[in-house]
């Protein structure tokens, strides 16, 4: 087996696509808008589409951050005049995360853009090998989460 490292090219795979996104999405006509940003608005789109409420906990385990990661992360597009928090009628700590009209707008074009990186990706893949790959992709995040659940320390009460 060739000497090459998973991490790293997953790694390097990563940077390749934030390298594709900056030069072919329409990202690039918002100022100040992080890649993570349009992942995030993606996904409140997509939920919002399905009629479901998203609350930070949701964003917290759909991209693997801590909470004091999707606070700020939060803040700032809040700060952005991209998402509001509104508060719950069943309960009042509860905020549930909505997009503005203007991200909705952005929303649109990042799905067309994210569509574009998909196709490209997959380019030359049979459907067999995609499923193959996605199934490696779980198996990685599977074991990670298992190291980790045997190496953190337990919460105390």
């Amino acid at each position: 087996m060739e000497n090459r490292n998973v991490g790293k090219e997953l790694r390097m795979l990563n940077n390749a696509v934030r390298r594709y996104l900056d030069r072919n999405s329409h990202r690039t006509n918002h100022e100040n808008l992080t890649c993570s940003n349009t992942w995030i608005i993606a996904h409140l789109a997509e939920s919002e589409a399905a009629g479901r409420d998203v609350f930070q906990r949701d964003l917290e385990e759909e991209f693997g951050v801590t909470r004091s990661t999707a606070s700020k992360v939060l803040i700032l597009l809040e700060k952005k005049g991209l998402i509001s928090r509104e508060v719950v009628s069943h309960d009042a700590r509860l905020k549930k995360i909505v997009l503005t009209d203007r991200s909705r707008k952005i929303a649109a074009e990042m799905n067309s853009d994210g569509e574009n990186l998909e196709k490209q990706l997959i380019k030359g893949f049979s459907d067999e090998e995609i499923a193959a790959l996605l199934g490696y992709f779980d198996r990685l995040m599977k074991n990670l989460e298992q190291a980790e659940a045997c190496c953190t320390p337990a919460k105390e009460d």
